[in-house]
């Protein structure tokens, strides 16, 4: 995973030097060429590239730091702004750099100390943020003499630094490998600094005497880049604007959202213009999936002839207090990636009241394990819970049907269901995911009336059996489904006592309405014998796809129960 996401880092920084980096700061320290404080602009947010460094505690930028650094300004800022003052005097001598040093002379009046007198009338956040150099109108570290030098100077350091250790990424000496943290990165629900992929604790117990860094070995320049690729995967996106439907949000174009801590990361090893297929989990349209199943099916590929060699890459993060857990890690094909996606889609499809088929987003899937907000309340999940299922799933629409969900999904879903909770659309998709994954049984995406399973019949009946007591009685509190329902699932024997019991007296009411339903799908559960006692777990789940597509198969049984 290291190995590819330091290939990826690679790509997207286009050969940039690794001396740089992108920073952020939202005030400029104006002095003339004579090292005269002029002004502060400080505004929004903007980001330049300055000196990269490997860890920031215990070190200064170059040219752009926080005020205490810059400034001296603050609290407990004096080592701070004798690190940035050391910094600074390394690039002694470069001919821009002279209005700097004279700003920070001591027999100048007009520097540093004037700016630091200005400094206080700033706003509180502007105070917080990076600031750097303008002499007049020139930024210096937009310079290319100050570029140039910054790239010199590391180039100068890192064949100092160069130990002759081979890096286990890249198989290269070229990079030193050094004992140093590999830099952070911002993870939902993270420290507020930033988690780390890869730190270092305790020595170990068995490393040759090796200490953090120099017993994994992965050196300088590889340690960048995967901190560059996975900070890029982790924000790159876009702005949605506000329309009838949702919310204005940002759209990211490389992660997915399991649970509030955890994320998957997703990439391909090569630029390729495939069917959008990092969306379709998010919002999935029925004509896009057309096009995949089109595409994979008919073996009619879209994508070119870069498909053939192309990989496509998922690793599943969790932030754990500073550092991140990898959940999983996945490489494959594209082609075969594309296979599996449309796999997934097939499981998961369902014919909506329009009779036109739907696919639920893989987010809602996921909330469909867990136990419905109530009307003012705020939503509520369990976390772990959420973070499991949702890496199940993602695995399962990615892997294919070589990938076998665990049976304990489809007990979360059915215990939602059997506490009196919404039978929607999304967990009745979600059953018939666990099944068709884990059984040759191919469950349809809606009723399937040539099902010959005693399970799914029953739950069949156990609906014909609710639509005639509506029909009799009309809406009652505590009906057969609230009574029976989980149990008639479970112990499928109580259909008998149903049907002489109860279904007479509704009889007696509606004459012969659901008849011929009724009799049709008890007399196909007599072919095959009695009631069995006891259903097991995929059972259970078939006998509640059975009653789901019973119940919305007639009009008004639907509108009747959902009212």
């Amino acid at each position: 995973m290291i190995q590819e996401l330091v290939e990826f880092g690679r790509r997207i920084t286009k050969g940039k030097s690794m001396a740089l980096k992108e920073e952020t700061f939202a005030v400029d320290i104006v002095i003339n060429e004579e090292g005269h404080f002029q002004r502060f602009i400080a505004g929004d947010k903007q980001t330049t590239e300055a000196e990269v460094i490997t860890a920031k505690k215990g070190k200064a930028r170059f040219l752009l730091d926080k005020c205490e650094e810059v400034l001296g300004a603050g609290d407990k800022s004096e080592k701070k702004h004798k690190l940035f003052l050391d910094k600074l005097e390394l690039y002694k001598g470069i001919p821009s750099l002279n209005p700097v040093f004279k700003f920070y002379a001591d027999d100048n009046e007009n520097g540093l100390k004037k700016a630091v007198a200005e400094f206080e009338k700033l706003d509180k956040k502007a105070k917080a943020e990076n600031m750097t150099f303008m002499v007049d109108t020139t930024r210096l570290l937009e310079t290319d003499e100050i570029r140039s030098v910054i790239i010199k100077k590391f180039e100068e350091n890192e064949r100092k630094a160069s130990n002759g250790k081979i890096c286990s990424i890249c198989g290269t000496a070229n990079s030193p490998v050094l004992d140093e943290p590999h830099g952070l990165v911002k993870m939902p629900k993270g420290q507020t600094a930033g988690c780390a992929l890869i730190s270092y604790n305790e020595n170990a117990f068995e490393s040759y005497g090796l200490k953090g860094n120099l017993n994994s070995s992965i050196c300088r320049e590889c340690a960048r880049y995967y901190i560059e690729g996975l900070r890029f995967l982790l924000s790159d996106g876009y702005n949605v604007e506000e329309d009838d439907y949702q919310k204005g949000h940002y759209h990211y174009n490389h992660r997915i959202k399991i649970s509030d801590n955890t994320i998957t990361l997703f990439w391909t090893r090569e630029e390729a213009n495939v069917l959008d297929p990092f969306s379709v989990f998010d919002t999935p349209d029925a004509k896009e999936i057309k096009r995949l199943f089109d595409s994979v099916w008919s073996g009619k590929s879209a994508v070119g002839s870069i498909i053939d060699t192309n990989m496509f890459y998922s690793c599943t993060l969790s932030s754990a207090a500073a550092r991140i857990a990898v959940r999983d890690w996945t490489a494959m094909s594209l082609d075969e990636y594309k296979r599996n996606l449309a796999e997934w889609f097939q499981d998961i499809e369902m014919f909506d009241n329009n009779g036109e088929l739907s696919y639920s987003p893989l987010r809602w899937l996921i909330n469909a394990t867990q136990r419905d907000k109530k009307p003012g309340e705020k939503p509520k999940s369990d976390l772990n819970s959420k973070t499991r299922i949702g890496t199940i799933l993602w695995n399962a629409a990615i892997k294919g049907h070589s990938y076998k969900i665990p049976i304990e999904v489809l007990q979360y879903v059915l215990n939602r269901i059997w506490k009196k909770e919404n039978f929607s659309k999304d967990r009745a998709a979600l059953i018939k995911l666990v099944i068709n994954r884990n059984t040759s049984k191919n469950m349809k995406a809606t009723l399937d009336e040539s099902n010959t399973s005693v399970a799914y019949l029953c739950g069949r009946l156990f609906a014909v059996i609710e639509s005639m007591q509506w029909k009799a009685i009309g809406n009652v509190n505590n009906g057969i489904k609230e009574r029976y329902f989980a149990a008639a699932a479970s112990q499928p024997s109580i259909l008998g006592i149903l049907l002489t019991k109860n279904v007479p007296i509704y009889q007696h009411k509606i004459g012969g309405y659901l008849a011929k339903e009724l009799n049709e799908i008890a007399g196909k559960i007599s072919d095959t014998g009695t009631f069995p006692q006891r259903f097991s777990t995929i059972e259970q789940g078939e006998f509640a796809l059975g009653y789901y597509f019973q119940r919305n198969h007639k009009k008004e049984s639907t509108e009747s129960i959902n009212s």
